[in-house]
Protein backbone atom coordinates (compact mmCIF):
# COMPACT_ATOMS: atom_id res chain seq x y z
CA UNK A 1 0.00 0.00 0.00
CA UNK A 2 2.53 2.46 0.87
CA UNK A 3 4.42 2.30 -2.44
CA UNK A 4 1.10 2.37 -4.42
CA UNK A 5 0.88 5.94 -2.66
CA UNK A 6 4.46 6.83 -3.42
CA UNK A 7 3.81 6.49 -7.01
CA UNK A 8 0.47 8.20 -7.49
CA UNK A 9 2.06 11.13 -5.60
CA UNK A 10 5.17 11.13 -7.90
CA UNK A 11 2.87 10.54 -10.71
CA UNK A 12 1.27 13.55 -9.52
CA UNK A 13 3.86 16.03 -9.12
CA UNK A 14 5.29 14.92 -12.82
CA UNK A 15 1.79 16.18 -14.02
CA UNK A 16 2.46 19.39 -12.25
CA UNK A 17 5.60 19.93 -13.60
CA UNK A 18 4.62 19.74 -17.39
CA UNK A 19 1.31 21.88 -16.49
CA UNK A 20 3.66 24.91 -15.11
CA UNK A 21 6.13 24.34 -17.93
CA UNK A 22 3.32 24.55 -20.51
CA UNK A 23 2.01 27.95 -18.78
CA UNK A 24 5.05 29.30 -18.67
CA UNK A 25 5.99 28.37 -22.46
CA UNK A 26 2.31 30.30 -23.78
CA UNK A 27 3.25 33.14 -21.30
CA UNK A 28 6.53 34.08 -22.93
CA UNK A 29 5.35 33.73 -26.29
CA UNK A 30 2.33 36.16 -25.47
CA UNK A 31 4.48 38.37 -24.10
CA UNK A 32 6.92 38.11 -27.21
CA UNK A 33 4.02 38.25 -29.40
CA UNK A 34 2.80 41.58 -27.96
CA UNK A 35 6.76 43.26 -27.67
CA UNK A 36 6.52 42.72 -30.93
CA UNK A 37 2.94 44.16 -31.51
CA UNK A 38 4.27 47.06 -29.67
CA UNK A 39 7.34 47.64 -31.36
CA UNK A 40 5.79 47.68 -34.77
CA UNK A 41 2.77 50.04 -33.22
CA UNK A 42 3.61 53.75 -34.91
CA UNK A 43 3.84 56.53 -31.64
CA UNK A 44 1.38 59.25 -32.05
CA UNK A 45 1.15 62.46 -29.71
CA UNK A 46 -1.34 62.03 -26.63
CA UNK A 47 -4.79 62.32 -27.98
CA UNK A 48 -4.47 61.29 -30.98
CA UNK A 49 -7.64 59.94 -32.54
CA UNK A 50 -8.33 57.85 -35.25
CA UNK A 51 -10.93 60.67 -36.81
CA UNK A 52 -7.54 63.04 -36.17
CA UNK A 53 -5.64 60.81 -38.09
CA UNK A 54 -7.91 60.22 -41.16
CA UNK A 55 -8.49 63.90 -41.53
CA UNK A 56 -4.74 64.77 -41.64
CA UNK A 57 -3.64 62.18 -44.13
CA UNK A 58 -6.85 60.74 -45.51
CA UNK A 59 -5.26 57.18 -45.31
CA UNK A 60 -5.13 56.90 -41.37
CA UNK A 61 -1.06 57.73 -41.19
CA UNK A 62 -0.47 60.91 -38.93
CA UNK A 63 1.68 63.56 -41.17
CA UNK A 64 4.77 63.72 -39.23
CA UNK A 65 5.79 67.78 -38.15
CA UNK A 66 9.10 66.85 -39.14
CA UNK A 67 8.04 65.47 -42.61
CA UNK A 68 6.04 68.58 -43.59
CA UNK A 69 9.16 71.14 -42.49
CA UNK A 70 11.61 68.96 -44.43
CA UNK A 71 8.84 69.28 -47.67
CA UNK A 72 9.01 72.80 -46.93
CA UNK A 73 12.62 73.17 -47.19
CA UNK A 74 12.69 71.48 -50.13
CA UNK A 75 9.89 73.63 -51.82
CA UNK A 76 11.29 77.10 -50.56
CA UNK A 77 15.08 75.28 -52.14
CA UNK A 78 13.16 74.74 -55.32
CA UNK A 79 11.67 78.50 -55.61
CA UNK A 80 15.70 79.92 -55.14
CA UNK A 81 16.81 77.74 -57.33
CA UNK A 82 13.94 79.07 -59.56
CA UNK A 83 14.68 82.55 -58.84
CA UNK A 84 18.43 81.99 -59.76
CA UNK A 85 17.49 80.29 -62.73
CA UNK A 86 15.22 83.14 -63.95
CA UNK A 87 17.84 86.06 -63.02
CA UNK A 88 20.77 84.46 -64.90
CA UNK A 89 18.35 84.08 -68.00
CA UNK A 90 17.27 88.29 -67.40
CA UNK A 91 20.85 89.39 -67.79
CA UNK A 92 23.18 89.14 -71.08
CA UNK A 93 26.84 91.16 -71.72
CA UNK A 94 28.04 92.93 -74.07
CA UNK A 95 31.71 94.61 -74.66
CA UNK A 96 31.99 94.99 -71.04
CA UNK A 97 28.58 95.83 -69.89
CA UNK A 98 26.37 93.60 -68.20
CA UNK A 99 22.63 94.46 -68.36
CA UNK A 100 20.35 92.80 -65.76
CA UNK A 101 16.44 93.40 -66.55
CA UNK A 102 14.90 94.29 -62.79
CA UNK A 103 11.61 94.30 -63.95
CA UNK A 104 9.26 94.70 -66.92
CA UNK A 105 5.96 95.39 -66.59
CA UNK A 106 2.77 96.89 -69.12
CA UNK A 107 1.57 100.79 -68.48
CA UNK A 108 -1.85 101.80 -69.17
CA UNK A 109 -0.46 105.73 -69.57
CA UNK A 110 2.74 107.72 -69.64
CA UNK A 111 2.09 109.14 -66.59
CA UNK A 112 5.70 107.49 -65.73
CA UNK A 113 8.12 109.94 -67.77
CA UNK A 114 5.77 112.77 -68.17
CA UNK A 115 7.80 116.30 -67.02
CA UNK A 116 5.75 119.40 -66.63
CA UNK A 117 3.65 120.61 -69.13
CA UNK A 118 3.04 117.17 -70.87
CA UNK A 119 -0.02 115.66 -71.33
CA UNK A 120 -0.97 112.36 -70.00
CA UNK A 121 -1.97 109.70 -73.14
CA UNK A 122 -3.75 106.40 -72.67
CA UNK A 123 -1.87 103.30 -74.76
CA UNK A 124 0.46 100.62 -74.28
CA UNK A 125 3.54 100.92 -73.21
CA UNK A 126 6.27 98.58 -71.53
CA UNK A 127 8.20 99.48 -68.50
CA UNK A 128 11.51 98.14 -68.11
CA UNK A 129 14.09 98.48 -65.51
CA UNK A 130 17.32 98.04 -65.88
CA UNK A 131 20.78 97.44 -63.62
CA UNK A 132 23.82 98.00 -65.58
CA UNK A 133 27.72 97.01 -64.69
CA UNK A 134 30.92 97.76 -66.49
CA UNK A 135 31.92 93.77 -65.96
CA UNK A 136 35.23 94.74 -68.83
CA UNK A 137 38.65 96.13 -68.73
CA UNK A 138 38.10 99.78 -69.65
CA UNK A 139 35.63 102.57 -69.74
CA UNK A 140 31.88 101.90 -70.46
CA UNK A 141 30.23 104.35 -72.44
CA UNK A 142 26.53 103.78 -72.47
CA UNK A 143 26.14 106.10 -75.55
CA UNK A 144 27.69 103.84 -77.46
CA UNK A 145 25.11 101.84 -77.05
CA UNK A 146 21.20 101.40 -78.98
CA UNK A 147 18.72 99.34 -76.90
CA UNK A 148 15.82 98.37 -79.11
CA UNK A 149 12.72 96.16 -78.63
CA UNK A 150 11.72 93.30 -81.18
CA UNK A 151 8.31 91.21 -81.47
CA UNK A 152 6.20 90.44 -84.25
CA UNK A 153 3.46 92.13 -82.67
CA UNK A 154 5.35 95.50 -83.18
CA UNK A 155 4.89 97.61 -86.46
CA UNK A 156 8.15 99.86 -86.68
CA UNK A 157 6.60 101.77 -89.50
CA UNK A 158 3.69 103.25 -87.50
CA UNK A 159 5.94 105.25 -85.29
CA UNK A 160 7.36 107.88 -87.74
CA UNK A 161 3.81 108.86 -87.95
CA UNK A 162 3.06 109.71 -84.21
CA UNK A 163 6.00 110.70 -82.75
CA UNK A 164 8.48 112.34 -85.98
CA UNK A 165 11.98 112.36 -85.11
CA UNK A 166 11.69 112.17 -80.92
CA UNK A 167 12.91 108.28 -80.47
CA UNK A 168 12.39 108.07 -77.05
CA UNK A 169 9.92 105.63 -76.99
CA UNK A 170 10.11 103.88 -80.29
CA UNK A 171 12.01 104.93 -83.75
CA UNK A 172 12.31 102.37 -86.54
CA UNK A 173 15.10 99.59 -86.97
CA UNK A 174 13.57 97.03 -89.11
CA UNK A 175 9.98 95.84 -89.78
CA UNK A 176 9.16 94.28 -86.08
CA UNK A 177 11.99 95.70 -83.96
CA UNK A 178 12.28 99.71 -82.48
CA UNK A 179 14.60 101.40 -80.16
CA UNK A 180 14.27 103.88 -77.42
CA UNK A 181 15.90 105.79 -75.20
CA UNK A 182 17.67 104.86 -72.03
CA UNK A 183 16.07 107.15 -68.80
CA UNK A 184 17.13 108.27 -65.61
CA UNK A 185 13.94 107.46 -62.86
CA UNK A 186 15.46 110.95 -61.06
CA UNK A 187 15.93 113.03 -63.95
CA UNK A 188 13.92 111.74 -67.01
CA UNK A 189 16.55 112.60 -69.02
CA UNK A 190 18.65 110.21 -71.00
CA UNK A 191 21.36 108.26 -69.10
CA UNK A 192 24.35 108.72 -71.25
CA UNK A 193 26.57 107.79 -68.62
CA UNK A 194 29.81 106.54 -68.22
CA UNK A 195 30.91 103.76 -66.26
CA UNK A 196 33.83 103.20 -64.06
CA UNK A 197 35.87 99.40 -64.17
CA UNK A 198 33.60 97.76 -61.27
CA UNK A 199 31.01 100.58 -61.52
CA UNK A 200 27.47 99.57 -61.44
CA UNK A 201 24.22 101.95 -62.01
CA UNK A 202 20.57 101.14 -61.31
CA UNK A 203 17.83 103.45 -61.44
CA UNK A 204 17.87 103.42 -65.23
CA UNK A 205 14.75 102.42 -67.72
CA UNK A 206 13.38 102.14 -71.25
CA UNK A 207 9.70 102.86 -72.18
CA UNK A 208 8.51 101.66 -75.15
CA UNK A 209 5.18 102.79 -77.03
CA UNK A 210 3.81 99.37 -77.89
CA UNK A 211 0.95 100.65 -80.12
CA UNK A 212 1.34 104.45 -81.44
CA UNK A 213 -1.55 104.37 -83.83
CA UNK A 214 -4.50 103.26 -80.86
CA UNK A 215 -4.38 103.52 -77.38
CA UNK A 216 -5.49 100.05 -76.98
CA UNK A 217 -3.41 96.98 -75.90
CA UNK A 218 -1.55 95.34 -78.09
CA UNK A 219 -2.62 91.29 -77.96
CA UNK A 220 0.17 90.94 -80.47
CA UNK A 221 3.42 91.55 -78.32
CA UNK A 222 3.48 89.37 -75.30
CA UNK A 223 6.40 88.43 -73.21
CA UNK A 224 7.26 85.15 -74.52
CA UNK A 225 7.07 86.69 -77.84
CA UNK A 226 9.41 89.55 -76.81
CA UNK A 227 13.63 89.87 -77.23
CA UNK A 228 15.19 93.28 -75.80
CA UNK A 229 18.15 93.49 -77.64
CA UNK A 230 21.69 95.98 -77.01
CA UNK A 231 23.00 96.79 -79.91
CA UNK A 232 26.78 97.95 -79.58
CA UNK A 233 26.34 100.87 -82.77
CA UNK A 234 29.69 102.46 -81.97
CA UNK A 235 33.04 102.25 -80.79
CA UNK A 236 34.93 98.92 -79.77
CA UNK A 237 33.02 96.07 -81.00
CA UNK A 238 30.21 97.74 -83.05
CA UNK A 239 27.46 95.48 -84.85
CA UNK A 240 27.16 92.91 -82.05
CA UNK A 241 23.91 92.44 -80.16
CA UNK A 242 22.50 90.56 -77.29
CA UNK A 243 19.07 89.25 -76.17
CA UNK A 244 17.27 88.72 -73.58
CA UNK A 245 13.25 87.51 -73.67
CA UNK A 246 10.82 88.97 -71.62
CA UNK A 247 8.89 85.67 -71.26
CA UNK A 248 7.82 85.31 -66.68
CA UNK A 249 7.33 89.26 -66.29
CA UNK A 250 4.08 90.44 -65.59
CA UNK A 251 2.05 91.25 -68.94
Amino acid sequence: MKKRAGGRIFAIAIVMSLIMLAVLVVSCGGESQQVRETADEQKYPPGTSEEMLTETTGGGELASESGEAQAGVEEEEEKEEESTTQADAAAAEIAGARFTVIEATRQESNADILTTGQREVAGDYYEIELEIENAGDDIVDLSEYSFRIWSEGIDADAYEGYYGTDGRLGKYVSENMISGTLLDYTTLQPATYKLKIGESVDGVFLFFDLNPKRTARNEGVTGEGTNLVFYKSRGEDSGESVEINLAGYPE
